[in-house]
């Protein structure tokens, strides 16, 4: 359920690499318990514009705000599902205690994770459909069972906003099937998801808004109001024209 309380708002939140504009003046609001679908051509600014949410990038200008409050303030209340090319893949972890890291930031320094903790995660790998891989080394799984389990600690943190980049990329169509599910299985639960995407053809049936950037925001809304000929051909620099040809059934 979609409520009136903005989950995200940012106000003319610029970030730089050096001398290269990477996001522009962008501000929008997303709402609370809503899908959205970041959507621009590569180099556009969009994996920038979910870092800049979490904090891990600086910001030249602007503001954002969670749920009402600064973002640095509202630490807790977002996690981050990060590209699979950025993960070490290698590392000697299993599935359950990739989970179990959600819980770090809710248990004291000085006491390790306890039963509730344990519970939590299983809870959260039940809910990503990877509970029967508690025990597997996490570089031994799948491209998108491993996305799953990254999920599953997100869910594990308790946060209400989940960002994920690319969640989708490198997966099969199964796999892309089962990820989907998750996501709006926690939006049903009246989590907020904002996501990076790059599949045009399939962004209007996954998300309820979408936010088309190219280092400015270009348009932000509902699939059908912002995915148009006139606006991809602007961003996409007219490339994509016969956009609504290209859409496949979900």
């Amino acid at each position: 359920m979609v409520s009136d309380t903005p989950a995200i708002r940012t106000r003319h939140l610029t970030v730089s690499y050096g001398l290269r504009p990477a996001l522009l003046d962008v501000s929008l609001d997303i709402p609370t318990g809503a899908l959205v679908g970041v959507l621009g051509p590569n180099g556009a600014g969009k994996s920038t514009f979910i870092k800049a949410l979490m904090g891990f990038v600086k910001k030249d200008v602007g503001s954002v705000e969670i749920l009402g409050l600064p973002a640095e303030k509202a630490k807790g209340r977002v996690a981050y599902v990060p590209q699979r090319s950025s993960v070490d893949w290698d590392f000697p972890i299993t599935v359950e205690e990739v989970a179990l890291m959600g819980r770090y930031g809710l248990i004291p320094w000085y006491r390790n994770p306890g039963k509730k903790d344990r519970e939590a995660a299983a809870k959260a790998l039940q809910a990503v459909r990877m509970e029967g891989f508690s025990k597997r080394q996490i570089g031994a799984l799948s491209g998108g069972q491993q996305q799953r389990v990254f999920m599953a600690r997100a869910l594990c943190q308790g946060a209400r906003i989940l960002l994920l980049d690319e969640p989708f990329a490198g997966v099969d169509a199964v796999t892309e099937r089962a990820i989907l599910d998750v996501l709006r299985e926690a939006r049903q639960q009246g989590l907020t998801l904002v996501v990076v995407h790059h599949d045009l053809a399939t962004a209007p049936d996954y998300f309820d808004h979408i936010a088309l950037i190219k280092q400015r925001l270009v348009a932000f809304g509902p699939p059908e109001e912002v995915l148009t000929e006139a606006l991809l051909s602007e961003v996409y620099e007219g490339q994509m024209q016969g956009f609504a040809r290209m859409r496949t059934p979900p």
